[in-house]
């Protein structure tokens, strides 16, 4: 049984507050079924890594916090943790990953849909009627949901219409948000795998997964030309101390460099990431998790100084700094040279365009086309280093034989 209960850090939303006040957002219940007041248990600790986890006890008990930003709104949720789950649906690929790098494949009795699965098992057992396909967002079936009997439903919220939690949440099934696909850096990502080892009983198992983790990605990091140690998690206010800002500043402060003499010159491999969409190109800002990566992996993202979480250009501003670019990677949903020509045939005049160094993460595809990135990736964050390292040192122009299985970056150029 898992119970929770959280808060709210309201931004404008109040229809959002009060969707969640059937779970009793004051205080958790405990097993007697009297109130547990954890704000008088004090804080959990903070984790190594992440930002938006924390793990420990309160009161005596174990309990996790997870914060998740939802639009303009910061929820912030506690969950008491009792005995291992038997029963789960994972209504987000991530949520698959971890469960399978810790061998729980056979807890999943429910996905959203099985035609983005990668894991070819569980793909099987989708296409068999053996895991159940309940959709997600406004095609989510609930009465398929139910049907289910599940110990747990893992979902997660952006603030945008294929939200589906509150329409869970309604029917009483117990609910838990993650929110690692809002951490900011590789390892503050993989630690939550340290959660799900919590929530099924195998705790020691996922720290030793992780701890061999983390010490491969910094022995990887530490070797690369950027020579940083990767970021660690935090409060806001450890964070802000250290230097850091919040996610919530806005893309559109004007702190974006216009032409290449704002670029710092580096030995390293400048990066330029993103794609044009409807004429307006999309990356991540310089406190992302693709921003630290390509800073571990060694290289010089064009904007890593700028401080917002997502960036805008028009396509004239990024041709200004295309003769700066050695390496393009992730350009948008694009897998081949000749999908990137017919969305945008200027791109042509960026330099790593015309060197053939761009690099798209999807190597690792399901039967259904599902990209494994945003699967297994997850759980294995020195291999997405060592991949991207590779791609970015010019060390290999595709898979590399030696680490088969491990390739999601490819250059599009080649395969």
């Amino acid at each position: 049984m898992l119970n929770f209960c959280g808060k709210m850090v309201m931004g404008a939303a109040f229809g959002l507050f009060m969707a969640f006040s059937a779970f009793g957002l004051s205080g958790c219940k405990s097993e007697a079924g009297g109130a547990v007041k954890t704000a008088d248990c004090g804080e959990l600790p903070a984790l190594e890594y992440s930002e938006n986890l924390k793990m420990g006890k309160l009161c005596g008990e174990d309990y996790a916090e997870i914060r998740s930003i939802v639009g303009r709104d910061t929820l912030i949720k506690r969950f008491r943790l009792g005995a291992p789950l038997k029963r789960v649906v994972a209504l987000s690929s991530s949520q698959v990953g971890y469960m399978l790098r810790l061998g729980l494949r056979d807890r999943i009795v429910a996905v959203g849909e099985g035609r983005y699965l990668v894991d070819s098992l569980l793909y099987a057992r989708v296409q068999k009627g053996e895991v159940a396909e309940v959709g997600n967002g406004p095609t989510l079936s609930l009465e398929k949901l139910m049907a289910t009997k599940p110990d747990l439903v893992f979902d997660f919220a952006t603030g945008g219409g294929m939200d589906d939690y509150e329409r869970i949440g309604a029917i009483g099934l117990s609910l838990m948000l993650t929110s690692e696909w809002q951490e900011r850096t590789p390892l503050a990502k993989a630690e939550w795998i340290k959660l799900f080892g919590r929530l099924f009983g195998v705790e020691a198992l996922a720290d030793s997964i992780f701890e061999q983790s983390k010490n491969a990605y910094l022995r990887a990091a530490n070797g690369g030309v950027a020579g940083v140690s990767p970021a660690r998690g935090g409060s806001e206010q450890q964070r802000a101390n250290e230097g850091e800002t919040s996610p919530h500043k806005s893309a559109q402060d004007d702190t974006i460099p216009h032409s290449t003499s704002h670029i710092p010159h580096s030995p390293c491999p400048r990066v330029l990431v993103g794609m044009s969409y409807g004429g307006v190109w999309h990356a991540p800002g310089g406190k992302s998790f693709t921003a630290q990566l390509i800073k571990d992996a060694g290289g010089c993202y064009l904007w890593a100084a700028d401080t917002n979480q997502d960036l805008q250009f028009s396509l004239e501003e990024i041709l200004q700094v295309a003769d700066s670019a050695d390496v393009w990677v992730n350009p948008g949903m694009f897998a081949t040279v000749e999908d990137l020509l017919m969305a945008e045939p200027r791109v042509k005049y960026i330099r790593a365009f015309k060197e053939k160094r761009v690099y798209q993460n999807d190597g690792i595809k399901g039967a259904g086309g599902g990209n494994d990135f945003f699967e297994s990736a997850v759980a294995y964050p020195a291999e997405i280093l060592t991949n991207l390292r590779l791609c970015i040192q010019n060390s290999t122009n595709g898979a590399d034989s030696t680490r088969k299985g491990f390739d999601w970056y490819h250059n599009i150029f080649i395969f």
